[in-house]
């Protein structure tokens, strides 16, 4: 009871709730400090403002509806025309996203079905449409599985011989690097694809003459030319130090490196050589420690050593007998060793006709008869070898004679000039290069054992 005595109002009076503000950008709502990943922001109660309108029991917006007063400016009910727009909206949708379905379904059915035997096809409609979306979506699961078990693995060994798994290293190709006792040349036909290379080292003869040689014989190697002196004792002197062979190899590796080639690591060594360039050779098979894969040895009119008059066959073999060992390794094919040779006689020591004569016999272990020959090599005129010989005295490579025992290949050519002689260095990417390059080429990886 009032006090005028009217009966008292004693149904609730609502009071606003308290509500949970978060604090933050006031133009976006978003905190200004995030909290770390995880982490769930801490929330602050805060008191309404002065002008926000509580709710009522009526359904009083807590907003005001004038425009601009509410932090969230004006709005209003959408009036009848625009709740029918929105809801014929919402049907079209649906229907069209029904009806796709209901389309790809179709295409797929009929697409499983020609496929299937009658039986299954039959079978296969009868089903409801849930019970045919599950079978369909089984069935293009397993197909999919099946068609990569059986192409993937073919697919990516393609994959793997078109693009190996690192590119090959950038190669200098231009000018040389110094080693000791000659330079080292990566010619433009060095491709290697990894680390691994193979390496032609040639003992005596025109620096450039040989790299251009290795180019037109497209021999993919790097190729290293040692010059000590006009003699074969310069050869021999230092390469009869133990050790010095290999401390040239490891030196070939820096160059190799500095050139491009990302930690190189030798495969296979050709050893070469022209005139007294033997002498390096002789040397290197007596004392080589065997940690390079030797495979092949090539000649150019040059292997020469002294008379014994007690020798059956007259020549001192004592200086012979590392060629000796490697030409019976070549007559059972564990490496390539091949010799050209002129037809000129030194007097004052054996020709390089009577000692390759020698290693025949020796590595099929009874006299060898040579054979005449008639394929003569192609002429090649390359521009390193201009300045070498005028162009009236250079001399064709004219064949004599030919015999092979195993991978021991021995060929003679015509002439006892000076410039016959040039011409097994001139023309050494038409005799000795080819069958290096073959070689390499149908090898594949070198064997495992030392040689």
């Amino acid at each position: 009871m009032r006090a005028d005595g009217s009966p008292a109002d004693l149904s609730p009076t609502p009071t606003p709730p308290p509500v949970t503000v978060v604090q933050g950008c006031p133009d976006r709502g978003l905190p200004l400090d995030l909290p770390p990943l995880g982490v769930a922001p801490v929330l602050q109660e805060q008191p309404f403002p002065p002008d926000f309108a509580a709710p009522t029991l009526h359904g009083t917006s807590p907003f005001p509806v004038v425009a601009g007063a509410g932090p969230y400016g004006s709005w209003s009910a959408p009036s009848p025309g625009e709740r029918r727009a929105r809801v014929w909206r919402a049907l079209g949708a649906f229907f069209l996203a029904a009806a796709t379905v209901i389309v790809v379904v179709a295409v797929s059915v009929r697409g499983i079905a020609a496929r299937m035997p009658a039986a299954s096809a039959e079978a296969f409609h009868s089903l409801t449409p849930v019970s045919r979306a599950t079978l369909l979506a089984l069935r293009s699961a397993r197909e999919d599985a099946e068609a990569k078990v059986a192409v993937a693995p073919e697919g990516l060994e393609r994959w793997q011989q078109a693009s190996p798994a690192t590119p090959p290293p950038a190669i200098r190709h231009d000018g040389y690097a110094s080693i000791r006792g000659g330079v080292l040349f990566t010619p433009e036909t060095f491709r290697p694809t990894g680390s691994s290379y193979d390496l032609l080292l040639h003992f005596h003869g025109n620096t450039q003459l040989v790299r251009e040689s290795a180019e037109v014989a497209g021999l993919n190697a790097a190729v290293a030319v040692i010059n000590l002196g006009i003699g074969s004792g310069a050869y021999e002197d230092l390469y009869a130090q133990p050790g010095v062979y290999e401390s040239l190899l490891a030196d070939i590796d820096r160059a190799l490196a500095q050139r491009g080639l990302p930690t190189p690591r030798l495969r296979r060594v050709a050893l070469s050589s022209w005139s007294a360039g033997y002498g390096a050779i002789a040397k290197i098979l007596e004392l080589r420690r065997g940690i390079e894969t030797l495979d092949a040895i090539l000649v150019t009119d040059g292997i020469h050593c002294g008379f014994v008059p007690e020798q059956p066959s007259g020549l001192n073999t004592l200086q012979l007998a590392s060629f000796a060992r490697a030409a019976q390794n070549a007559a059972s094919g564990q490496l390539l060793f091949t010799i050209t040779h002129s037809e000129i006689d030194p007097i004052a020591y054996a020709s390089s006709s009577a000692t390759a004569s020698y290693l025949l016999d020796v590595a099929a272990g009874h006299p060898v008869e040579r054979s005449p020959s008639s394929d003569a090599p192609p002429h090649l005129r390359l521009r390193a070898a201009e300045g070498a010989v005028s162009k009236k005295l250079e001399k064709q490579m004219i064949p004599t004679t030919e015999a092979r025992v195993g991978e021991l290949h021995v060929r003679g050519f015509r002439g006892n000039t000076p410039e016959h002689h040039m011409a097994h260095l001139l023309q050494m990417a038409s005799t000795v290069l080819p069958e290096l390059v073959q070689r390499w080429h149908i090898g594949g990886d070198p064997p495992s054992q030392d040689r």
